[in-house]
């Protein structure tokens, strides 16, 4: 299973391309911010069960949960917008009732691996956007929210379409879908 959470900051200097004074260009609150509580996706560190760090939701009726988050902070300086967008888990709001099972293990991972997809489908959409700050927040906003509709709808599909792992086989084509999009998106990984 899989819960979704998105973080977006917009920095003032947004807001005041060009004009805003040097206090603005720190991060609103509750910025995602790089520390122990919040792993980066990377090609290189797998997800471990030690991990999951959460307590199992009694309420919950699946064996595990994912936490991950579409970290995006946006700023304008000199009219120019740059960008930052992280794919994160979130070991203190992930949990499992059963840290023996690897392939629990790999299906918690393609989630993971499949918000990173999706972090870099959102590079690549503010990559292409025009980097002007001019009419900025209006294209940013849907450009984020119409990136986090689609994550959510294709978590979901995800979970629906495997039966949360159980089906090896839609399972193994999932599997073999996101690395093969990983793959084609390498140009805009982290």
């Amino acid at each position: 299973m899989f819960t979704f959470t998105l973080a977006m900051s917009l920095w003032l200097g947004i807001f005041l391309p060009d004009v805003a004074p040097a206090a603005s260009k720190a991060p609103v609150p509750g910025a995602a911010e790089t520390n122990t509580d919040k792993l980066t996706w990377s090609a290189a560190r797998r997800l471990t069960w030690d991990d999951f760090k959460g307590i199992p939701d009694d309420a919950n009726e699946h064996h595990a949960l994912t936490a991950a988050n579409l970290a995006v902070d946006a700023r304008c300086s000199n009219n120019k917008l740059s960008y930052d967008v992280k794919c994160v888990f979130l070991p203190q709001e992930s949990w499992s009732r059963n840290k023996k099972s690897e392939k629990l293990l790999l299906h918690e991972q393609l989630h993971f691996d499949l918000t990173e997809v999706h972090a870099r489908l959102l590079r690549k959409k503010l990559r292409n956007m025009n980097s002007s700050c001019t009419n900025l927040q209006s294209n940013l906003n849907l450009a984020v929210k119409s990136a986090f509709q689609d994550w959510k709808e294709e978590q979901a599909l995800f979970d629906q379409l495997s039966r949360h792992g159980l089906n090896k086989e839609e399972q193994k084509a999932w599997e073999k879908d996101i690395y093969s999009r990983l793959s084609a998106l390498k140009a805009y990984s982290f």
